[in-house]
């Protein structure tokens, strides 16, 4: 069957010109309508689509399962991460952005609930993939920031949750649901707790003390060449720059990594250019796998530990894995980058997230560091004989 139907979209959206181009190649007749959430409104008919989301399909065969997954991904669970997140002290607290997400988790409930006073799931009159992917970040809401007072607001959103939640398929995957007890506050001192305040405070002794080496140099040249001793701080400021260089370019590494079959071009290209003496193989694993909940929020810790690594990017390379299920996970990947030595110790500012894992340097002549590096390379669904969940590159 040929399909047809409308796009609402904003103009030249290029999510639009995904669904155009499939169109153009299948055969499939698509009317583009142009549409900008909070901007315009939707047909009448269009009622049970989720709100502020495009594009939006219509079809006459067609329900409304994608969206449902737009609105999970880019209203629900951006909101729910920004509430979560600073509670267990995967990310600093802002009380802007957390208001404006607590806000956001009211507005979208609360339309949950009006759409579900006459339904009994998203999408017809069964359970689709709709309900599933709207209940993956409804089950963290519930489970630890919504207590019963907060989820009886909305009866008919807890009617519907509980109902997919006793459904066989999903015991067999999440269990019983644990429902929150107490809405978590926020608090700074259980937040610096979960981040290891221990080694928060060895690294601001450590800056406590730079700057005084700071107000020493300028001090030393102030009778000579003061103008010349500007210039030096400049490289400083990536000091992995400063390092002496090899043979291996990473950036013709990560081009062959990214465009060619890993297994059978880049690991040999790897290993035929990687230049013991000026670049080091390093593994690292996470020390507190007790605290790691949800495997997608351990995968979230690790991309946010490759955006605070961001001056390190152009001089190393990283796969990480997240390993396990939810509640029974830990965390483990390879590092390559410059220098012989640990790299944190160049800068505070490469120390953030270090101290919470062990990393321990292998050996590129060893012949197990060869077996041991490859799964991870090529990204493989087992590492070190743990079953991976999540995989993250930094490149």
């Amino acid at each position: 069957m040929v399909v047809s139907g409308k796009i609402y979209a904003p103009p030249h959206y290029h999510k639009a010109l995904r669904a155009q181009l499939a169109a153009a190649y299948s055969g499939a007749s698509v009317e583009l309508i142009e549409y900008s959430p909070g901007e315009s409104s939707l047909p009448s008919d269009l009622k049970n689509c989720p709100a502020d989301v495009a594009p939006l399909f219509c079809g006459e065969h067609e329900q409304y399962v994608t969206q449902w997954a737009n609105f999970t991904d880019r209203i629900l669970m951006p909101s729910v991460a920004a509430w979560l997140y600073p509670i267990l002290g995967a990310t600093k607290c802002n009380r802007q952005v957390l208001t404006k997400a607590q806000d956001n988790i009211k507005k979208a409930l609360t339309f949950l609930n009006d759409l579900l006073s006459s339904k009994a799931f998203l999408v017809g009159e069964h359970i689709t993939q709709a309900d599933l992917t709207l209940f993956s970040v409804l089950q963290v809401l519930f489970e630890h920031l919504l207590d019963e007072g907060a989820r009886s607001t909305y009866p008919n959103v807890v009617r519907w949750f509980t109902a997919v939640a006793n459904q066989p398929e999903v015991k067999k995957v999440v269990g019983e649901v644990k429902l929150c007890a107490k809405t978590p506050v926020f608090n700074p001192k259980h937040a610096q707790k979960q981040q290891h305040q221990k080694g928060g405070e060895k690294k601001e002794d450590k800056k406590k003390q730079e700057p005084k080496k700071k107000e020493q140099k300028p001090e030393k040249p102030t009778g000579g060449d003061s103008g010349e001793d500007e210039g030096p701080p400049k490289p400083s400021k990536n000091p992995v720059a400063n390092l002496p260089a090899g043979t291996f370019n990473y950036d013709e590494f990560k081009k062959v990594y990214s465009n060619e079959d890993i297994q059978s071009v880049a690991l040999p290209f790897f290993w035929e250019k990687f230049d013991p003496t000026t670049d080091s193989i390093w593994y690292c694993e996470y020390n507190y796998p007790e605290e790691l909940k949800m495997t997608f929020m351990s995968a979230n810790l690790i991309r946010g530990m490759f955006q605070r690594l961001e001056k390190m990017q152009k001089y190393s390379f990283a796969v990480m894995n997240v390993y396990g299920e939810n509640n029974k996970s830990t965390i483990g990947g390879v590092w390559v980058w410059r220098g012989t030595g640990l790299i944190f110790d160049l800068s505070p500012d490469l120390q953030v997230d270090y101290e919470s894992y062990t990393w321990t340097k292998l050996d590129p002549e060893a012949p197990d560091t060869r077996a041991r590096i490859a799964p991870y390379f090529c990204r493989s669904d087992r590492c070190d004989g743990k079953e991976v969940a999540e995989t993250c590159v930094f490149k």
